[in-house]
């Protein structure tokens, strides 16, 4: 079950990275604050790294 949520929060993070790509937009809201769009996508890309480092771990565990 842990591993399902997991995966849904990586696929969450890349879809949120992508539709930055496709939208076209100057800036990003994260939580309701409007930001650069760079810095959105970094912040997507760092919430995705954690979220599979998780996933690992639990992999790993059995």
């Amino acid at each position: 079950m842990r591993k399902a949520m997991f995966i849904i929060g990586m696929v969450i993070a890349i879809i949120e990275i992508a539709y930055s790509f496709v939208s076209n937009s100057e800036t990003g809201q994260f939580f309701g604050v409007d930001m650069n769009i760079w810095i959105f996508r970094l912040i997507w890309v760092a919430l995705f790294g954690v979220v599979f480092n998780g996933y690992l771990k639990e992999s790993k565990k059995g």
